[in-house]
């Protein structure tokens, strides 16, 4: 039993649809570990910058409770403490 050219040509046409489709999954499932690992990259950094924001708080807080003649000495950490966030939140959203 031959294989008429119609044939031929539709099976050889399949055979390269099938492989442009493997090759298709491939590489959803290579975006797919890469969103995972950005994701798992922010979530990351998100803890960081919640650790930095309480950090501020913190030192804010500090200023706050601290004597009259005393509070001017603690606005320089917490000055350092709230840029440190800024600049890291800034980066954070550049990056996505």
């Amino acid at each position: 039993m031959s294989i008429s050219k119609k044939d031929a040509y539709v099976e050889k046409a399949q055979a390269k649809i099938d492989e442009q489709a493997a090759k298709l999954e491939q590489l959803k499932a290579k975006v797919r570990g890469q969103v995972a690992d950005g994701k798992i990259e922010a979530h990351g950094q998100i803890d960081k910058l919640e650790s930095k924001l309480a950090q501020a708080k913190g030192q804010l807080a500090e200023v706050i409770d601290s004597a009259e003649g005393k509070w001017e000495a603690l606005t320089d950490r917490f000055d350092d403490l709230a840029d440190d966030v800024s600049s890291s939140v800034k980066k954070f959203f550049g990056k996505a």
